[in-house]
């Protein structure tokens, strides 16, 4: 059983989800998705359906009731799986669903109740979160983080980022991570792109009502969002 983005109440969807159909709704850029409801209890349904409708490959996320909330993130808390493909679909939608239940979320204090989404994976060049507004609250400025490849690790700490500030007058202040090998001396975005990721960010704000974080990726030079929430640390 699946349902469009936006076509199911938020204790059907998670807050994930309702992110993702909100900038939609804003008309913002994100990949084609689905959502397995909470009450379909981890049940697909039909994969080929699915993946005539996103491709392939595709990224299997959790989308928690108690995930994305205003007061916590619950990031991390869930697993998401990316890379998969038809014939994985139904067992990765069911191993998702089930994560509601692992031992993270219950130290975590999380209820369980896991919808997921699937979506079709960017094939991901570039990619990290930016911040509406500074999260430590120094300033209205938005703040974006970017690294080659995947965001998954920029989003989890594994690696340092490239880190740009960009002001109200659009100038870009940029701070480069300490690399290795032949990226060592290249920029993730040109003050241009940092523009318009903070315009997007500003632009989610809007549409949300209160500062967001949103998680970004460029597939060689279109920009994607694929995540946005409120930011927890305000």
């Amino acid at each position: 059983m699946i349902v469009e983005l936006g076509e199911a109440a938020p204790d059907q969807v998670g807050g994930k989800a309702v992110g993702l159909a909100r900038l939609v709704e804003i008309g913002l850029p994100v990949p084609p998705a689905v959502v397995v409801p909470v009450s379909a209890e981890g049940a697909l349904g039909d994969p080929d359906e699915v993946v005539r409708r996103l491709g392939e490959p595709l990224a299997v996320r959790s989308s928690a009731v108690d995930e994305d909330a205003a007061d916590r993130s619950a990031a991390g808390q869930y697993d998401s799986l990316m890379g998969v493909r038809a014939e994985g679909l139904r067992e990765a939608v069911e191993r998702v669903h089930a994560s509601g239940a692992n031992q993270r979320a219950r130290a975590y204090g999380l209820g369980g109740n896991v919808a997921v989404i699937i979506q079709r994976e960017v094939a991901a060049t570039r990619a990290g979160v930016a911040f509406s507004r500074d999260p430590l609250g120094r300033s209205d400025d938005a703040v974006i983080e970017c690294g080659f490849g995947h965001g998954e690790a920029v989003v989890s700490g594994e690696t340092t980022p490239d880190r740009f500030v960009v002001g109200e007058d659009r100038v870009v202040e940029v701070r480069i991570a300490a690399r290795f090998g032949p990226l060592a001396a290249i920029r993730t975005l040109r003050d241009d792109e940092a523009r318009a990721i903070a315009g997007l960010a500003r632009r989610a704000e809007d549409g949300f009502g209160v500062p967001v974080d949103v998680e970004f990726c460029f597939e060689r030079r279109r920009l994607w969002l694929v995540q946005c929430r409120p930011i927890t640390t305000l």
